[in-house]
């Protein structure tokens, strides 16, 4: 009896031992899981924001653009992306690094200073290394002190560009780099969208942008490189490839003003008073957000644009009324104007109608007198002269 309680005793104790070492286990391993996993995740090495002047979303379906195409399949592409107004290539450039629309930042034509930061103004404030490659013309006023701004030269051709590019890759060596190709849209404007000549050097773009990523992928770096690409005038692709982003993915209409701010946001860079939204539904869940918190996220945002754009519309509809209301006072002044014009007028052909018949009463008085004054000069000759 004494035996087996003392044999029942060792039982409970090895099961105690047994489940308390399993239970320690659990979580070095999950530890180790951990570990392993911070130790081998990847980060950005590049940011690549290629603005292709004149490029436009459909012709992308309709002609061979492998490259452009390959990053669209892999990462984020959008349905429809909308340009801002008016649509000059400083315009949009402008508002593709600032996030704001041409009536904020005010640089759209030649001789424009433009107002508000771009997205490399902000980074190199933050010590970042930032490069411009592209920046021809009115764009050197977009340029950031202190980044690698290539200067060129460019003469408009994307092939001078990238060569530009990758002659200076080693000297740049910069996280953030804008890249803008001018080639396209003279052609857009020259040929129009359906033209062969326009698919062709479509396509001659889309080879130099296979020269960059070549060149990643002989560093091995293609896969840690982040990729926003789009266009300026017209329906423009946004197409989206990095590691925060979602994969073969299609998001509903964004506008390009969106890039900087999600740019901006990965960096932890704020911009203000823009009209641009970071776009959360293109991010992976990470960093603890979930994808639910990056829908509500972004739904917040649109929400307030919606807000913003029904106080606008408000603000419109009240204007439109006072103008209304301008115009009807107008017209008003312009009836009581015309109707005192035709009294004047009126008064006006009244005197010259009397002026007329007191030169008709003269004429005839005149004539009365010189007939009168013939008559008594007959007159009296005869009397007097007797001849």
């Amino acid at each position: 009896m004494y035996r087996n309680r003392i044999l029942y005793l060792i039982i409970v104790l090895l099961i105690c031992f047994s489940t308390s070492s399993l239970a320690m286990s659990e979580p070095a391993s999950n530890n180790q899981s951990a570990k392993e996993k911070e130790d081998g995740s990847k980060v950005t090495s590049k940011i690549f924001v290629i603005i292709v002047d004149g490029l436009q979303a459909e012709t992308l379906q309709k002609t061979s653009a492998p490259n452009i195409n390959g990053i669209a399949n892999a990462g984020v592409r959008v349905t429809k992306a909308t340009s801002v107004f008016p649509d000059t290539t400083q315009a949009t450039v402008a508002s593709i690094l600032t996030g704001m629309l041409p009536e904020q930042h005010k640089f759209v034509q030649e001789g424009d200073k433009p107002e508000g930061k771009t997205i490399q103004v902000l980074m190199e404030g933050k010590k970042i290394k930032t490069a411009f490659f592209g920046a021809d013309g009115e764009l050197k006023n977009l340029l950031a002190q202190g980044g690698h701004n290539c200067s060129g030269p460019f003469n408009g051709k994307d092939e001078l560009v990238m060569t530009n590019l990758l002659n200076e890759w080693s000297q740049s060596q910069s996280y953030l780099n804008i890249i803008v190709l001018p080639e396209l849209r003279s052609v857009l404007n020259k040929h129009g969208i359906n033209s062969n000549e326009y698919k062709m050097a479509v396509t001659k773009t889309d080879g130099q942008i296979g020269r960059l990523l070549k060149k990643l992928h002989d560093e091995n770096s293609y896969d840690n490189s982040m990729f926003i690409i789009t266009g300026t005038l017209g329906s423009p692709p946004f197409i989206m490839k990095g590691l925060p982003f979602k994969e073969s993915t299609q998001l509903p209409p964004v506008s390009i003003c969106d890039v900087a701010p999600t740019i901006g946001y990965l960096n932890g860079i704020k911009l203000e008073n823009i009209a641009g939204m970071v776009l959360w539904n293109s991010f992976k869940e990470i960093g603890g957000q979930s994808g639910e918190y990056l829908l509500n996220e972004r739904i917040k945002d649109l929400s307030l644009a919606n807000a913003q754009l029904l106080e606008e519309m408000s603000r419109l509809q009240k204007e439109k009324l006072r103008v209304k209301q301008q115009q009807e006072i107008v017209a008003r002044e312009k009836e009581d104007i015309q109707r005192q014009i035709e009294i004047r007028d009126q008064k006006i052909n009244a005197l010259k109608g009397r002026i007329s018949l007191y030169h008709v009463m003269a004429v005839v008085l005149l004539a009365l007198s010189g007939f009168g004054y013939v008559l008594l000069y007959k007159f009296l000759r005869k009397r007097f002269l007797m001849f």
